[in-house]
């Protein structure tokens, strides 16, 4: 039987959230699923009310992510970043959320002011629009972004696309209805990012994500872009992004469902544990599974070396080779841009680490 979500009206968020914003978390008597808010309603038709164990499992699970990026921790450290990415897939797959309920405004509204107000506080504070419906809200924002980038559930990596995006690349897809409303779209305009992002660097994608999202925008206008074969559609993006066709995006290793932000995250865990890893070392493993896989001469020897160390130890092979794999398309890139244009240079590690 279909369950109907609390509804939360516009007048009465914004009336719980002042005085709620007012008190503080300390104030707040906590969520009370047995009890909601007199302004509450649900639609008359169309099933039955949500039951309250229902309501209360969804406060746990929120508590649950939460605490695991920090929440609730003082002086502990924060992911908000993990926590978005954790929620967003949670909320996709979410039974509760698989209705047109989803679509409100009012429900969203009902979820942060009502359910997890102290969530959306250790979130974004006192801004207002984080708990009120709209694409603005804490929790319905992560709902859309996992409804429209999730890659299926036959993929090994199935949520990695919220996890590498960033927060200015993921509004650009999300919050533009006419992108972030078509998952076709919404997933190829993604997917290329993720492409440019390896070959630019992500400390250049925050300008070259908002050219290339009017570019998609004006020619979507005039041709559904989503009705492209899925290889035209990602040539055509991976041009608005300046990524050369055969580039090293396309050829990121997958063995055995290792990608190449897991394998580098594996081996700096190994070689830190083993007390292996050099500054230059550390510096190529960290931009690898940042997903920046253009490595200066320095960083790229380093890694060589380490990654020579630990396939003598007889560990991570998989890891490593992908690695290697990685390696020798950088070298040959490198050594064929040399003729060509000069690239821009990128930022300094210390500074992109800082951004």
């Amino acid at each position: 039987m279909r369950h109907l979500l609390p509804r939360l009206p516009g007048p009465a968020c914004d009336e719980l959230v002042r005085s709620f914003l007012d008190h503080g978390p300390s104030g707040w008597v906590g969520f009370r699923p047995g009890d909601l808010p007199d302004q509450v309603r649900y639609a008359a038709t169309g099933g039955t009310p949500v039951p309250a164990a229902s309501l209360a499992a969804l406060r746990e699970k929120f508590v649950e992510i939460a605490q695991k990026h920090g929440f609730g921790r003082e002086g502990g450290r924060q992911s908000h970043a993990g926590f978005d990415a954790e929620t967003a897939a949670w909320l996709a797959q979410s039974e509760l959320f698989r209705s047109g309920e989803a679509l409100r405004d009012d429900v969203w509204s009902f979820v942060a002011a009502v359910v997890a107000p102290d969530i959306v506080h250790w979130r974004f504070g006192r801004s207002a629009e984080r708990y009120c419906g709209g694409v603005r809200n804490t929790f319905q924002r992560l709902w859309m972004r996992g409804r429209a980038l999730d890659r299926g559930a036959g993929h090994p990596e199935r949520w990695r696309l919220l996890e590498e995006l960033t927060e200015d690349a993921l509004v650009q897809i999300t919050e533009r209805p006419s992108i972030g409303g078509d998952p076709v779209l919404a997933l190829a305009v993604a997917e290329a990012w993720l492409r440019a992002a390896r070959h630019h660097g992500k400390a250049a994608m925050e300008d070259i994500m908002r050219r290339a999202i009017l570019r998609i925008r004006v020619r979507n206008e005039i041709r559904s872009l989503a009705d492209l074969p899925p290889d035209d559609l990602a040539s055509f993006l991976d041009k608005l992004f300046g990524v050369p066709e055969g580039s090293l995006g396309e050829a990121e290793p997958l063995l055995r469902g290792v990608s190449l932000a897991e394998a580098a995250r594996n081996v700096r865990q190994e070689a830190g544990r083993r007390g292996w890893l050099s500054p230059k070392s550390q510096s190529a493993l960290e931009n690898l599974a940042a997903g920046h896989a253009a490595l200066d001469r320095g960083e790229r020897n380093a890694l060589d070396y380490l990654l020579g160390r630990l396939s003598e130890a007889g560990v991570l092979g998989d890891d490593i080779a992908g690695l290697r794999a990685v390696l020798s398309a950088d070298l040959a890139s490198t050594a064929s841009s040399d003729s060509g244009p000069e690239r821009p240079r990128r930022r300094s590690w210390a500074i992109w680490r800082a951004r």
